[in-house]
């Protein structure tokens, strides 16, 4: 979610003052109007936050039937420019109320204005204010104009700060719609441009927008550091704290790690209660809610959503009213309130459509479907299946795709259509395990980057503990000089300086001594952490290359294996065997047994098929119920058996186990295609050699040519 910055929206000093002047009236307009309706946050009403906003908007039209006239008045006694300032302090004053349709009225009105006068400065600060609230609405078309309109007034201006508010705003509005590079390329000019006029506050809204289109494309480190950088700034200033805890917060939700998750994000509910500002309370619980539906906590997810919800709708925010729709389906489609949840989901649908915000309709025609298909519905969850598909691929939303592949698999169940199924239970499988490695990458890189900032900080430290003793050092040679000076004058003096300086002296040595120790227990702490950092690195890349389950490769660890194996053997002009080897009727196992009893079948399978190789052999899980055995020198008598070995072995009688376990195997060699350079031809035909074994009655293997 982007951070849109309003701190270019008052370029002048006085302007900047009265903006937060009213900001602050806003706080205590909402406590205030809170205080009255306490007891009004029942089921089915509007929260206190939500009715106080909605009371805020009901002041702000009964004054306005009074305040309208301002404008003409403050025209006649100050001309064009006395009517421009006060349709500016009208504007700020209905958008501290909340009334964006007021505040709208007026900031046009200005614009109009300044745009007659020629006031470029003013007719900036109006324009930003609509660009704004119509990304905010999730009116981008409108937006885009007016953003057109800014660039050419901050040229017209040569303002920095204008340019910088514009660059920002147009990579926001790129980056909503998916083109990534642009958007990263409008938000570093604007964060050099906001640098240049020392606006931190800019500038911190800049790495937060720059860390979320890093995120949006993978690279987890240097979101990360921007986040960092971003909440050490907020911190100094004590601006939007709960932004930047937030969004650190979605970060480690992406990363997987739940307690860090929690622990960011109940900071950003203190400082949104502490600083608050309905549009970021809002956004904050909305996106815990979508947390705490992840983690299967729907009764807290739901009461977080709809508080959301209801002031977003109240705030007139459309695509955080569109999210919030669908974490309140979510949280009710875990409750088992299906009908309720089914209502929400179409209006999350109808509010993607009318914004066009593709992540928000295809997670909607998700959830459908799912409903859907539960209902038994099969045509309806075919429709928004496909409905779905290009999107998904296009946006490239992995977890999402994962979803609509088990919904697939489901859906083709339930048509009775096995090939299918399997085909999506397949690439559900792999998809699975591809987020997971791609999920431990993220978190090593994580880590790596905050171990990086974590020396930077210590290497700072050690600077400043290092200038300290040069100032104390030069401090004495100051004194050194001046005592020098006084022996000249009197031989008494300097008698009494010497001994005031050995004093002094002795301390310095003193605090220098017990800095000395300072340093070195730092020191030691710091190799410690460093250490304990190593043995984590250690320990996070050996669950990334070994499969959890079965002790055996993982499949990613595998394949890069395969690879440089397959590379060897034509360097060396070898032949190189791969076996594809598939656990025969295993959803039967799951389905009769459980599925504990299925994980001991892929436990006992692997173990036996492990103990059947010789010593040179390459092993690993393929995936599922599938695991890959290659080997060198071997022809295709040797090769064949050697696989019939690993049959006979695996179906052997399993003491553990209370049915017979037999296996398929699909073999395919190197000399039969020396033309081949990557892996996965080699890969392809012992699946099609294994897919003819399973046709042939399992518990055989195929692909070797007859002795």
């Amino acid at each position: 979610m982007d951070s849109l910055s309003t701190t270019a929206a008052t370029p002048l000093a006085a302007k900047r003052r009265a903006s937060t002047t009213l900001k602050r009236l806003r706080v205590l307009l909402v406590l205030a109007t809170t205080a009255l309706v306490s007891e009004v946050a029942v089921c089915g009403e509007p929260t206190p936050y939500a009715q106080a906003i909605l009371t805020a908007r009901q002041f702000a039209e009964d004054a306005d039937m009074t305040l309208s006239a301002l404008p003409r008045v403050a025209y006649q006694i100050g001309g064009l420019r006395g009517r421009i300032g006060t349709e500016y302090r009208l504007a700020l004053l209905y958008a501290a109320m909340n009334d964006d349709v007021l505040a709208a009225r007026y900031w046009q009105a200005m614009d109009a204005d300044a745009r007659r006068a020629g006031d470029n400065p003013a007719r900036g600060t109006a324009l930003i204010a609509q660009i704004y609230a119509t990304f905010i609405s999730g009116d981008y078309d409108s937006g885009q104009l007016l953003n057109d309109q800014l660039i050419e007034v901050a040229q017209a201006a040569n303002s920095e700060r204008m340019s910088a508010t514009a660059q920002e705003y147009q990579g926001v509005r790129d980056r909503r719609h998916g083109q990534l590079d642009i958007a990263r390329d409008h938000q570093l000019h604007a964060l050099w441009l906001y640098r240049l006029i020392g606006d931190r506050a800019g500038e911190s809204t800049v790495l937060t927008n720059l860390g979320t289109i890093a995120r949006d494309k993978g690279d987890f480190a240097q979101c990360l550091d921007y986040f960092l950088q971003a909440l050490a700034i907020r911190e100094r200033i004590d601006v939007r704290l709960a932004v930047a805890y937030r969004n650190l917060a979605l970060l480690y939700r992406e990363l997987g790690d739940v307690q860090t998750t929690r622990q960011y994000f109940e900071k950003a509910l203190d400082a949104s209660n502490h600083h608050f500002e309905a549009e970021y309370y809002a956004s904050t619980i909305g996106v815990y809610a979508a947390f705490l539906n992840d983690i299967g906590e729907y009764g807290p997810a739901l009461d977080k959503a709809s508080e959301a919800l209801t002031i977003s709708a109240a705030l007139g925010d459309r695509p955080s009213t569109g999210f919030e729709q669908l974490e309140v389906g979510r949280a009710q489609l875990g409750l088992h309130r299906t009908d309720e949840a089914e209502a929400h989901f179409n209006d999350a649908l109808r509010i993607g459509q009318t914004i066009q915000q593709r992540e928000l309709i295809a997670r909607a025609k998700l959830s459908l479907a799912e409903i859907a298909l539960g209902h038994g519905d099969l045509a309806t969850t075919h429709r928004l299946l496909d409905e779905t598909a290009p999107s998904l691929n296009s946006a490239g939303l992995k977890a999402y795709l994962a979803q609509a592949y088990s919904l697939r698999d489901r859906l083709a169940v339930a048509e009775h259509i096995p090939a299918v199924a399997y085909e999506y239970a397949h690439r559900y499988s792999a998809l699975r395990e591809e987020l997971l490695g791609v999920r431990s990458t993220r978190l090593l890189a994580a880590i790596e980057i905050r171990k990086i900032r974590e020396q930077s900080q210590q290497k700072l430290e050690l600077a400043e503990s290092i200038n300290e003793l040069q100032t104390e050092r030069l401090e004495r040679g100051r004194h050194e000089r001046y005592y020098s000076i006084a022996a000249i004058v009197a031989l008494l003096a300097i008698l009494a300086l010497f001994s005031a300086f050995l004093v002094r002296f002795r301390r310095l040595n003193h605090a220098l001594s017990r800095h000395n120790e300072q340093f070195e227990r730092q020191r030691g702490a710091l190799i410690e952490a460093n250490r304990q950092l190593e043995r984590q690195a250690h320990s996070l890349y050996q669950a990334t290359i070994t499969d959890a389950l079965t002790g055996t490769r993982s499949r990613s660890h595998t394949l890069d294996e395969l690879a440089r194996l397959l590379a060897k053997c034509r360097a060396q002009r070898r032949n190189l065997t791969v076996l594809l080897i598939d656990i025969d009727h295993f959803k039967q196992v799951n389905d009769r047994f459980g599925h504990l009893a299925g994980d001991r079948a892929l436990i006992q399978t692997s173990r036996i098929i492990d103990a059947a190789l010789p010593a040179d052999c390459l092993f690993g899980r393929f995936g599922g119920e599938e695991f890959v055995v290659a080997f060198a020198d071997h022809d295709d008598g040797a090769s064949a058996e050697l696989a019939e070995r690993i049959r006979r072995a695996v179906a052997e009688p399993m003491p553990d186990m209370a049915m017979a376990i037999t296996i398929s195997i699909g073999g395919a060699m190197l000399k039969d295609r020396p033309a081949i350079k990557a892996i996965d031809p080699l890969l392809d035909a012992a699946d099609h050699a294994l897919y003819q074994a399973k046709l042939d009655g399992r518990n055989r293997i195929r692909g070797f040519s007859p002795a």
